[in-house]
């Protein structure tokens, strides 16, 4: 709500109305937005966990990641 007031425009009309109006518009636009998003990311997730290559490739990546965090936490000085 702290952003809205700087569109509201008094000559327009009600400012409670313009902020209630403007706040609907966010949050349709939200929901859509973070709600495409989760689509995309379920159909992802799917598509990942079904293919065996790609999960290889993960497990690698992660386990380089790991690796890379213990030699740095290893050699690293308090």
């Amino acid at each position: 709500m702290a952003f809205l007031p700087q569109f509201a425009d008094p000559q327009q009309g009600p400012l409670p109305q313009q902020i209630l109006v403007l706040g609907g518009i966010f949050i349709a636009a939200t929901i859509m937005v973070f709600g495409s998003i989760a689509l995309l990311a379920g159909m992802l997730g799917n598509w990942l966990k079904r293919s065996t290559v790609v999960q290889r490739i993960l497990n690698r990546l992660t386990a380089m990641v790991f690796v890379g965090l213990a030699i740095r936490l290893a050699v690293s000085e308090r």
